[in-house]
């Protein structure tokens, strides 16, 4: 019995010392270098029906929970006119493990940390309510987040919540009247800068925020503009699915 109880004690301190050698986690909650990259891009131009903005609450937390591994990324930005010079993440976290061990871990504690440190702000970013605002510069936010660190893992997941009616100076989707020369003049408004993002590895889903009185002229310029947008996207998981969202 006492070595039978030797045994058990030298393999729970072999346990822990294997289990202590992993690093601590950053101020973000990463774990080294995150491996994958959840992205959530909310415009925030226009105000929401509260059933758009329910939904949106649920699809992103659900998605989080079910298919967000742990240390993954997951980061939030705001689109509004204040973007187009200060496009930083409303939140950004790696999600940490949600259950532990029972034997050798503290599970109720490890269940709090998960809930006070990613789950709950996670969803209060997520709850905040839109207003409106002079300008909607969604593309311009894309392609400066393409570039950034957050879209740059081995595998990425790029989640839009927005009418995708494009809305600056430069280039408005809701003054266009021929959808044949949309692109055209998005990329002369984009001239000097970087024309449309390059993904790698990245499943981009596209959630319409609709709107109705929208011209059907606008909607097809929209279709074409962002069917084009989005066609640079290499690797595996790469691919662009759309789906609509109640309200108006």
């Amino acid at each position: 019995m006492m070595a039978g109880a030797a045994l058990v004690i030298a393999a729970m301190f072999a346990l822990k010392l294997t289990l202590g050698t992993k690093p601590p986690p950053a101020t973000d909650g990463c774990v080294g270098t995150p491996t994958s990259e959840t992205v959530v891009v909310l415009d925030h131009s226009e105000e929401l029906a509260k059933q758009t903005l329910d939904e949106i609450t649920k699809r992103v937390m659900r998605r989080v929970e079910e298919r967000v591994q742990t240390n993954e990324r997951v980061t939030v930005f705001y689109v509004s006119e204040l973007s187009k010079k200060s496009l930083v993440p409303a939140f950004s976290r790696c999600k940490p493990p949600q259950e532990g061990n029972r034997a050798y871990e503290n599970a109720k504690g490890i269940a709090k940390v998960y809930k006070t440190s990613f789950l709950d702000p996670l969803g209060a970013a997520i709850k905040v309510a839109p207003a409106n605002a002079k300008e909607s510069p969604v593309a311009q936010a894309l392609i400066d987040i393409s570039l950034s660190q957050y879209l740059r893992g081995r595998q990425n997941t790029l989640l839009v919540y927005s009418d995708m009616l494009e809305h600056t100076p430069k280039f408005s989707l809701l003054h266009c009247t021929e959808p044949s020369k949309t692109i055209a003049l998005f990329r002369q408004a984009r001239s000097g800068a970087q024309e449309r993002p390059k993904f790698e590895r990245t499943s981009v889903v596209l959630n319409i925020v609709p709107r109705l009185n929208i011209p059907a002229t606008t909607l097809k310029c929209r279709d074409q503009v962002w069917a084009w947008f989005f066609g640079d996207n290499e690797g595996q998981g790469a691919g662009l699915e759309t789906d609509y969202l109640p309200g108006a």
